[in-house]
């Protein structure tokens, strides 16, 4: 797979890479354009089958993961990602904002949950959280 077609064109060695797995494209530029203030490297794609194949060839610094994805529940594939990154923070992104959701994102492995919509001063807060 070509992973030179991934929402940014910097190269992953250039500094702290954040991996996004989301189907909104709004959703994907508004956390890169959030993001790269913070100095990271973004990266984005719009299926789950896409995410996998680039977590099999480079580790991000900090995962986001879309729940409800067009091909498959990225809930489900959470278990997956943390046996190949275990220590790879995950921040589980969901329009579904209900206790159950959260509480079963935490329980397979999420670092944190974020529920859509989300502000950009709520991002910046989890990113200097996770940076402490």
């Amino acid at each position: 797979m070509n992973l030179s077609g991934l929402g940014s064109t910097d190269d992953i060695r250039k500094g702290p890479c954040i991996l996004i797995i989301d189907d909104e494209p709004d959703i994907c530029r508004l956390l890169q354009l959030t993001l790269v203030r913070h100095g990271y490297n973004v990266k984005y794609v719009h299926a789950l089958k896409e995410g996998l194949s680039f977590l099999q060839q480079q580790q991000p610094d900090l995962l986001f993961l879309d729940i409800h994805l067009p091909d498959g529940s990225g809930l489900e594939a959470l278990p997956a990602i943390r046996k190949k990154c275990p220590t790879l923070p995950v921040i589980t992104i969901s329009a579904y904002d209900n206790g159950m959701e959260k509480q079963k994102a935490l329980s397979a492995g999420a670092t944190f949950f974020l529920a859509k919509p989300f502000s950009v001063k709520h991002v910046d807060e989890l990113i200097g959280s996770i940076r402490h």
